[in-house]
């Protein structure tokens, strides 16, 4: 039995990217562990960490728009 194909949002993702790799930088060049900005999409906060020896990025926002992303 086959599953129905699910459509992938290529904007939202792009735009996940796009708000993770910018306050990636940022905090990179700031010095920073942790940092709070605000989401583009639903104004709400979006708290980010770098972790490990390679500086890998957790964020996630606590508005409703769901968005978050570990790299």
């Amino acid at each position: 039995m086959t599953r129905p194909v699910q459509k992938i949002d290529t904007k939202g993702i792009a735009e996940v990217l796009a708000t993770g790799m910018k306050l990636k930088s940022v905090m990179n060049k700031k010095g920073l562990k942790r940092a709070r900005c605000v989401c583009p999409r639903c104004g709400g906060t979006i708290r980010a960490t770098l972790a490990g020896a390679r500086n890998h990025l957790h964020m996630a926002c606590d508005g409703g728009c769901g968005m978050q992303m570990m790299e």
